[in-house]
């Protein structure tokens, strides 16, 4: 399951929101930067903070693994060694993987506009690269319906929102005199 779509800058608050609105889901960067590890962010607050983007800022690209605990599963924080002398002072960086994770893109590209993309593996899927990445224990731990309930219902949210976005414009809502 997975969508990108393009919505404003005024209504990333809605989708971000959307993810703490059920259940108790446990947020963080889906890749840490250089030597630290994956900061967490457990409230709607934390997360807005992390994404505070002012045009013109070097950052504009930020990636999430949203995990529910009621979904069971196995969530993996990898350390990632870095080639010697690839990245100038250091050594490593992690990653947040597991089968039922679900992963969120925010891209500030174009000015008042967000690329968000949402995706998570299938049940079909991770059964299929289970053999592979075995690192990332058995598909049948996850609760496949809980993860596509939580997935969808953000899908539906962010593509919602792009709609009206590409219906109403900025901040996705008619104007008095469009509606």
């Amino acid at each position: 399951m997975q969508t990108t779509q393009t919505i404003s800058e005024s209504q990333v608050d809605v989708a971000l929101a959307s993810i703490f609105a059920s259940g108790d889901p446990i947020v963080k960067e889906a890749y840490s930067d250089f030597d630290t590890p994956t900061k967490a962010f457990p409230t709607l607050e934390s997360l807005r903070a992390d994404i505070d983007y002012t045009p013109g800022q070097k950052r504009k690209f930020f990636y999430y693994s949203i995990y529910f605990p009621a979904a069971n599963g196995f969530v993996l924080e990898k350390r990632i060694e870095l080639k010697p002398g690839a990245v100038k002072n250091h050594t490593h960086r992690f990653c947040q993987e597991g089968w039922g994770l679900i992963f969120l893109q925010i891209t500030f590209a174009q000015p008042g506009t967000v690329e968000c993309r949402v995706a998570v593996n299938s049940e079909t899927r991770a059964n299929n690269w289970a053999e592979t990445l075995d690192r990332l224990g058995n598909p049948d731990q996850w609760d496949w319906a809980e993860i596509k309930s939580h997935a969808g219902r953000l899908i539906r949210i962010v593509r919602k929102l792009a709609k009206q976005q590409a219906e109403h414009g900025e901040g996705g809502k008619a104007s008095p005199a469009t509606s």
